[in-house]
Formats: structure tokens, sequence, C-alpha cells
């Protein structure tokens, strides 16, 4: 009993130990908040992702109104630096992919043009400042 009692106080330290490095290896966030637009429209429950050159990616999620906030690892903010942008959304109103074993290959339908659901095919570019920006507006069009 003793003997499986360390060996899992030895697991759970490994596991605890392997979440990553410390504050210092952290990248320099710039708190980023704005709003996203399609076709001029405030573009409400959509998914905003930058993917920065180096670092993980920050996501936030719009409100109704399209503002959104992003956030990294928990931390508001995203990585200082050049940024490709995706930003997703999901029609409520489509019909659920057919139930024929090939689910994971199909994806719920978007109701912005593909381009913008895609790291390779993307358009969208931000710089993010060390300082942030808060007054961040991206507009998509078709």
């Amino acid at each position: 009993m003793k003997s499986r009692l360390l060996s899992l106080v030895a697991v759970v330290g490994l596991i605890c130990g392997c979440g990553g490095g410390g504050p210092d290896d952290a990248p320099e966030l710039g708190k980023i908040s704005g709003v996203a637009n399609f076709e001029g429209k405030p573009l409400a429950e959509a998914t905003v992702t930058f993917f920065p050159e180096k670092g993980p990616p920050a996501i936030g999620i719009t409100d109704a109104s399209g503002a959104f906030q992003l956030k990294t690892n928990g931390q508001l903010g995203a990585a200082v630096g050049k940024h490709k942008v995706t930003v997703s959304t999901v029609d409520a109103d489509a019909p659920p992919p057919a139930m024929d074993g090939n689910e994971t290959k199909t994806a719920q339908k978007s109701t912005l043009p593909k381009k913008y659901s895609s790291v390779e095919t993307t358009d969208l570019l931000v710089e993010v400042p060390s300082g942030g920006n808060d007054k961040l507006v991206l507009d998509l069009t078709k």
C-alpha cells in the first residue's frame, strides 16, 4: 500500500512539474480587445483566434455587438508581434452532419467565407504592440 502511495505521489509530481516553463518562458502579452464585423454588421458568437509567428495562440468569443477580448493561456492579451487571425462561426440552423461513421470529417457549416476559418488561407493580419490595442476592428467581407 505504501509503495502504491509513493508511486501515486511521484506520478502527480511529474505531471505537475511538466506544465511547461515558468513565467520567464511566457511570451510578452499586449491586451487586445475590439469588434468583429461581417459585411458592416456586428459578428455575434464568433471565435476569434490570433496565431503568432512564435508562441501560443490567443482566443476570444464575440458578444452580440461583435465585441471580443483575447486571452492566451487564461491571461488577458496576445503575444506581442505579428499574427494571422482566423474568425469562425457555426450556422445554428444548419442540419447536423450525417451519422454515417464520418462525423469527424464533416464540419459544421460556417456562416463566413471559408478563407477566414484557416490559418493557411486567412488574409487577416494584425500586429500586436506591447502596449496592446483596445480599439481593434476586424472587418470581414465576402
